[in-house]
C-alpha cells in the first residue's frame, strides 16, 4: 500500500511539475542598446535590411538602394556589394541573407536567385536560380544539399514550402495543413527553422501554430501559440479588426502576426505585432521560447528601450548572434540598427 501511495504521488508531482513549467511567469527583460547606427559611415546610409553573422563578420543586405555589407564584429564597414542590375553577382532586390559553408548566400527577389559571395571579400561566386516566387521570409538551407523556401503566402496551400537543391533543381513542397474555416482567407505562409534531427519548424504568419516537420514533411509535434498571452492578445485584435463592418480583404492581403523568427542555442526567438492599442507602453518586442519535453514554453519576454518611436512598434528584423553575445535588431519606425548585450540566465 506504501508503495502505491508513494507512486501515486510521483505521478501527481510530476503531472504538477511539467504543468507550473508550462505556466510559470515569464521574465521581462528591459534592455538598452549598446551600439545605435543610422549609417555605417562616409555617407553609406541604409533603408530595409536582413542580417546575419558568423564568428568573424557581420552580413547586411540592403533591400533599397541594393547592397551588401560585409562588416566586422564592431559593425566597422569592410566591403560594399553594390553592383546593382540582372547580370551575375548583380542585386536587384535582396531580401534575405544567410552566411553558409559554400559563402554568404543572399536571396535576390528582384531576380529570382541566389547570389553566393566570398565570405571575406564579397567577390561574387556563383548564382542558384530559384524555380518559381518565394516569400521574403528567412529560407534555410540545412549545409548539404537542401534549401527551403516559403512560398509567398497568398498562394500557398498547406504545401507552402518549396525545397530545391543546389542547382535549382526543385525536390518538391512540403508542410502540414493548418486548421482554418472552410473557405477562409488563405493565411498558410510559414516562417521556416531548422531544428534537431534534421527536422524543421514551421510558424504561421497569422495563424497561432507552430508545427514541427520531418525532412519530408511529416507532422511530428503541433503547438498552439495563442496559449501564450502576449501572441493572443495580438491575434484577437485581428480577428477583431476582420469583423469590423465594411472591411474587404484583398486578394494578396496577409495581415502578419509573427514578424521574424530564429532557432538557436536551443530556443526559439519571435518577434510578432504586439497589437495593445494607443497605449503601448507595454509593448514587448521578442519572446524567447524553448522546447520542454511535449511542452512549448515561454521563458522570457524582451523590451527594447531606445528612447525612439521603435519602442512602441515590433522590430523590422532581429539576428541573435551567439558568437558574440548579441541582438541586432533594425528598427521599425526609424529603420536605425540597434546592438543590445544577449543577456544571460
Amino acid at each position: 500500500m506504501r508503495f502505491i501511495y508513494s507512486f501515486f504521488f510521483i505521478l501527481c508531482s510530476c503531472g504538477f511539475e511539467k504543468e507550473f513549467i508550462k505556466n510559470a511567469e515569464p521574465e521581462l527583460v528591459v534592455l538598452s542598446p549598446q551600439k545605435v547606427l543610422d549609417d555605417f559611415g562616409d555617407g553609406v546610409f541604409f533603408t530595409r535590411v536582413s542580417i546575419n553573422a558568423n564568428s568573424d563578420r557581420i552580413y547586411v543586405v540592403n533591400q533599397n538602394p541594393a547592397s551588401l555589407f560585409l562588416l566586422d564584429k564592431e559593425f566597422n564597414l569592410l566591403e560594399i556589394v553594390e553592383d546593382r542590375g540582372d547580370g551575375p553577382g548583380s542585386l536587384m532586390n535582396p531580401v534575405q541573407v544567410q552566411s553558409t559553408k559554400h559563402g554568404i548566400m543572399v536571396e535576390d527577389r528582384g531576380n529570382n536567385r541566389l547570389s553566393i559571395f566570398h565570405p571575406l571579400t564579397g567577390e561574387y561566386i556563383d548564382q542558384i536560380k530559384i524555380p518559381e516566387p518565394v516569400g521574403i521570409w528567412r529560407f534555410f538551407y540545412d549545409g548539404s544539399n537542401i534549401i527551403y523556401f516559403p512560398l509567398r503566402g497568398y498562394k500557398s496551400d498547406s504545401n507552402s514550402v518549396l525545397k530545391i537543391n543546389l542547382a535549382g533543381e526543385p525536390l518538391g513542397k512540403i508542410g502540414a495543413k493548418m486548421p482554418q474555416f472552410e473557405n477562409d482567407f488563405n493565411r498558410q505562409s510559414r516562417l521556416i527553422q531548422p531544428f534537431e534531427n534534421g527536422n524543421l519548424i514551421l510558424l504561421g504568419i497569422n495563424l497561432p501554430y507552430l508545427d514541427i516537420v520531418s525532412n519530408d514533411g511529416n507532422l511530428i509535434k503541433r503547438h498552439r501559440l495563442d496559449l501564450f498571452e502576449p501572441i493572443k492578445r495580438a491575434l484577437d485584435s485581428l480577428e477583431n479588426d476582420f469583423k469590423k463592418p465594411g472591411y474587404k480583404r484583398g486578394e494578396k492581403e496577409i495581415k502578419h502576426i509573427l514578424i521574424d523568427a530564429q532557432y538557436t542555442g536551443k530556443h526559439l526567438y519571435v518577434s510578432f505585432t504586439d497589437r495593445i492599442g494607443l497605449d503601448r507602453s507595454n509593448t514587448r518586442h521578442l519572446l524567447e521560447f524553448s522546447f520542454v519535453e511535449d511542452d512549448l514554453v515561454l521563458h522570457r519576454m524582451f523590451r527594447f528601450d531606445t528612447g525612439s518611436p521603435d519602442d512602441d512598434f515590433h522590430p523590422f528584423t532581429f539576428f541573435i548572434d551567439k558568437e558574440a553575445d548579441k541582438i541586432y535588431t533594425q528598427g521599425l519606425i526609424t529603420q536605425n540598427i540597434y546592438v543590445f548585450d544577449f543577456p544571460s540566465y
